[in-house]
């Protein structure tokens, strides 16, 4: 059966211990084609990635691919997306609530204006946390 392999992690194992791929295949006690699928597809047999574990001394575990963790990575993107959508149409929203009561006669230029900057400063700051948040989420996934 196919198991998915942490390619990108078999080539930085590899390159670590300065092994060539003929190398890691004798230690492995794999074929060099096989060493060569796993670097280039990431797909092996379950017996070819408990050899390139034991070659390496790790648990086969650590050969996984998270694809949790891609998932997870991949709503964060979109929920910052949604977040920063979210918080432009409730200014603008708020920006023609404002001019409608501005222009008939509601409210006068002076609080139009404190209103205006209000909302400006608040969407400043949604978007700016917004953004903090997402990029400490990306540098520091759980």
């Amino acid at each position: 059966m196919e198991q998915m392999i942490n390619k990108e992690l078999v080539k930085k194992l590899r390159s670590e211990r300065s092994w060539s791929q003929d190398q890691l295949a004798t230690i492995s006690g794999l074929s060099i084609r096989t060493i060569q699928r796993v670097e280039s597809e990431g797909s092996g047999s379950l017996e070819s990635k408990r050899a390139l574990a034991a070659a390496f001394d790790i648990n086969v575990s650590n050969l996984d691919i998270n694809s949790t963790a891609d998932s997870t990575l991949a709503s964060s993107h979109r929920g910052c997306k949604f977040g920063l959508a979210g918080a432009t149409v409730g200014i603008l929203s708020a920006y023609i609530g404002i001019s409608i009561s501005f222009t008939s006669g509601d409210i006068t230029s002076a609080e139009a204006g404190i209103h205006y900057g209000s909302l400006s400063a608040l969407y400043g700051i949604s978007c700016a946390v917004i953004i903090v948040m997402s990029n400490r989420y990306h540098s520091n996934p759980k």
